[in-house]
């Protein structure tokens, strides 16, 4: 019995939208995403690299005086395996670290972090270091939400980050958060004294009253202490073994604004080679006759790479110009009045404004500093989210931290506002904030709770009184 096999072949037409990055495009997204400090080193790589190039006279005595700078960063190691090789575990792992501060706590909850994976910048292209979407770049509130599947998806994945990423209990939203995720994986047990009492005694360390807490706990003092001591080894700041300020290492603004008369003017750090295509290779081009065909080819792709690169650090310039003088503009109250001035300014603005995409303001924006009137700070922290007053104008988020700081500087010493209290006081200021918001800018301005704050006044009372009793006798 046999079986005759048929093979037959056709042609038909299939359309597909592919998107192709040019050899320019993709010089000019990765250009527009370096620090002054990164473009220096890349320019003075060409022009080792590319003969055809070389760095003007000026520039040459300008780069001899320039001193050298380093820029502090801060790295969370862990293996991409724990994300399953899943892309979109990936990116949301990215959120979660670029808003993970110097102490290893994450900046942003779970819902901001959807907001980011649904909402944010595109994602660069993966021959490229990419900026990460902050908390400061936060979607307008009438932007998509994240559903419950997705809620899911980002609390299993910074799960995965606090469990198995070095250092452990990374990521965390809380010490109570990270005390717990550290000593669980010490081995000790959900039931155990040490986690019950990081659950449920952590605020009343401070006072170390050891019988009230056995008491609660349903145990003796020694085993308090026991666990406290125990407690006590786990670290409260898990980024703080990778990130050491060196007093010796020193920011470099990549821009600077200064106040001229009634005007402020923007100048940009251009401390990096100014580079031109050389004369003596395009004349030598000229001569292709007496040339050989491969120094022919040679010189033809090295002129091209030069004149690409030229170009496109004309454009970075243009576009860098439009975005820095934007932002200014609309920040015109910080720069001459201080930090309690920032306007409401998310990344869409600006993009909006200028005429670029918002994947190219987040570029330009990402790991810059800017040397201001009021100190030398990071440009994203010009950014910040607005927050509607009962009159329908904005105020920023900045401005309500500044206005809680100010709430709890008036409050009496014998009765501290309460995070209930402070939020009624800016009702009645027109700033509508939910208490549990109050609570976490609270936290992120360093001020400890009402009941906190009324043991350190009466402790600072007492020792008053006690000094003054000493005096007398």
């Amino acid at each position: 019995m046999s079986t005759n096999l048929s093979q037959t072949t056709s042609q038909r037409q299939v359309l597909q939208q592919r998107l192709i990055l040019t050899q320019e495009l993709q010089l000019f997204l990765k250009l527009i995403q370096m620090t002054t400090l990164e473009l220096k080193d890349y320019l003075e790589e060409q022009l080792i690299e590319n003969p055809t190039l070389e760095e003007t006279e000026e520039a040459k005595e300008k780069s001899e005086n320039s001193p050298s700078e380093e820029v502090i960063d801060f790295g969370i190691t862990g293996d991409s395996r724990l994300f399953g090789g899943e892309s979109s575990d990936m990116q949301i792992g990215s959120i979660i670290i670029g808003n993970t501060n110097e102490d290893g706590y994450l900046e942003i909850d779970v819902e901001g972090i959807g907001k980011l994976y649904l909402n944010g910048p595109e994602p660069a292209s993966p021959d490229e270091e990419s900026g990460l979407e902050t908390a400061n770049n936060l979607p307008d509130d009438d932007s998509p939400k994240p559903d419950e599947e997705l809620l899911r998806k980002i609390n299993d994945v910074l799960t995965r980050i606090q469990t198995g990423f070095d250092p452990t209990g990374t990521c965390s939203r809380d010490l109570r958060e990270c005390l717990r995720i550290q000593a669980l994986d010490l081995g000790y047990s959900e039931d155990c004294i040490i986690i019950k009492l990081i659950e449920d005694h952590l605020e009343d360390l401070d006072g170390k009253d050891f019988f009230e807490i056995a008491e609660g706990l349903g145990c003796s003092a020694e085993d308090v202490k026991e666990a406290l001591m125990a407690v006590s080894t786990l670290e409260p700041k898990p980024g703080r073994p990778y990130f050491e300020k060196d007093p010796e290492k020193y920011i470099v603004p990549d821009f600077y604004v200064y106040k001229v008369g009634n005007e402020l003017q923007v100048q940009l750090n251009r401390d990096f080679p100014k580079v031109r295509i050389s004369s003596y290779y395009r004349n030598l081009l000229k001569k292709e006759k007496t040339l050989p065909p491969e120094a022919k080819i040679f010189l033809k792709e090295k002129i091209e790479a030069a004149q690409r690169i030229m170009k496109c650090l004309d454009e970075r310039e243009a576009a860098v110009k439009k975005i820095i003088a934007k932002i200014v503009e609309v920040q015109r109250d910080f720069f001459e009045h201080g930090k309690d001035y920032i306007r409401p300014l998310i990344l869409k603005d600006v993009a909006q404004s200028v005429g670029v995409h918002e994947s190219t303001v987040s570029r330009i924006t990402s790991r810059r500093y800017i040397q201001t009137p009021q100190g030398t700070i990071e440009l994203k922290s010009l950014f910040s989210r607005k927050i509607e007053t009962s009159h329908g104008k904005e105020v920023s988020f900045e401005r309500v931290k500044s206005m809680i700081r100010e709430i709890v500087a008036e409050e009496l010493p014998q009765s501290p506002y309460s995070d209930e209290d402070i939020s009624k006081i800016l009702e009645r200021r027109n700033v509508i904030v939910a208490r549990r918001t109050v609570a976490k800018y609270r936290k992120t301005l360093k001020i400890p709770s009402s009941s906190a704050r009324a043991a350190q006044k009466g402790k600072k009372r007492n020792e008053s009184k006690n000094n003054d009793e000493t005096y007398k006798q």
